[in-house]
């Protein structure tokens, strides 16, 4: 296995594999929270489509926050989205983390892909938000202000 797959088996497992339960967001006004299920911890989504998840993992590999996103973004750009810039964010209880923006094309339509990544000692947080662009823009304010609302347990 070369460096680049052992670098990068953790992220698979990270995106594809079963989440544990843990991080929630407050849900937004105009979203319906939709729970969990096996490949997220939280769930939501508005009437035009944008999608708000949270997925939280272990940090086996006990790698810091910067490790996740170039991880995150490595693979992201190997699928083909494009990157649209990289933000600081601290959630409203001081977590601190980095947000990786993209553009993509689904069936012909600009969309969005924010992954949010805030790694601990023990446990990998990503909140993903997504939507086609004329729908993800308005409600840009609102999904910034959800994903401050991270309540994550670091048991």
């Amino acid at each position: 296995m070369n460096v680049m797959n052992k670098i990068l088996a953790p992220l698979a497992f990270l995106l594809l594999a079963a989440c544990t339960h843990g991080a929630r967001l407050e849900t937004p006004s105009g979203f319906a929270n939709l729970g969990d299920d096996d490949a997220f911890s939280y769930r939501a989504a508005s009437a035009r489509g944008v999608v708000i998840t949270t997925r939280t993992e272990p940090n086996d590999v006990k790698a810091n926050t910067d490790f996740w996103a170039e991880a995150l973004d490595v693979r992201l750009k190997d699928r083909g989205y494009v990157a649209d810039g990289t933000k600081a964010v601290k959630t409203n209880k001081g977590l601190a983390g980095t947000q990786l923006r993209y553009l993509t094309k689904k069936n012909g339509r600009d969309h969005r892909y924010w992954v949010t990544v805030i790694a601990t000692k023990s446990k990998v947080y990503v909140i993903e938000a997504a939507g086609d662009k004329d729908a993800f823009d308005p409600a840009t304010p609102t999904v910034e202000h959800a994903i401050g609302t991270l309540d994550a347990t670091d048991g």
